[in-house]
């Protein structure tokens, strides 16, 4: 079942909504791409928590 997740696009700053299936939380992450309606880019959704990835990985 497709969760429906808000997340604040790295490019613009806009909220952005999807659906996408969310994962419970793993020791390791799990993302999917995701074309951005926003700024039309590629981002990488997380999908333990619904966040877009970023630089700061861990």
């Amino acid at each position: 079942m497709a969760d429906f997740i808000v997340f604040q696009c790295p490019q613009t700053g806009m909220n952005v909504q999807t659906h996408l299936e969310k994962q419970p939380k793993l020791q390791r992450r799990s993302f999917e791409a995701f074309t951005c309606p926003a700024c039309t880019r590629v981002h990488f959704i997380d999908l333990a928590t619904g966040r877009p990835m970023t630089q700061e990985r861990y």
